[in-house]
């Protein structure tokens, strides 16, 4: 179960960016409409997100703890803002949905990036080669 939290976590990761980089090109072409496959992808990111903070929440209460980091409460911390940021971006868009609706996602795309890759490093470690260590098959 820890290992789907973590491939999960780094899923979650790459979807951010997704929705970012394809939310810049709409803007940079000039789109006013979101595309369906935007917001189908922004509709299983959240769900996956869900999906992701209940299995963070199932470890917690089984006892299991982020151990190797001095900072290691930063995870949870982490952990536990990102979907609220994720919310926040989805109603931002909600607010903008005639023009540019996807501009709110994006924005909420952008800082669930940080603050899941933050979490991500607590738990992993800073560097990429302990991220890639902490993501290899076990």
């Amino acid at each position: 179960m820890t290992a789907l939290h973590r491939y999960l976590g780094a899923g979650l990761i790459v979807l951010f960016v997704v929705i970012m980089l394809w939310a810049l090109t709409l803007r940079l072409m000039r789109r006013e409409e979101t595309p369906d496959g935007l917001l189908a992808v922004q509709h299983w990111t959240e769900n996956l997100l869900v999906v992701q903070t209940v299995l963070g929440i199932v470890l917690l209460v089984m006892g299991r703890r982020v151990f190797e980091q001095p900072t290691a409460w930063l995870h949870y911390f982490y952990g536990s803002l990102f979907p609220l940021i994720a919310v926040v971006g989805g109603r931002l868009a909600s607010l903008r949905r005639e023009r540019y609706g996807y501009v709110g996602m994006a924005w909420g795309a952008f800082f669930a990036f940080g603050l899941t890759l933050r979490a991500l490093q607590m738990g992993c470690g800073y560097s990429m080669d302990e991220i890639a260590r902490c993501l290899r098959l076990a």
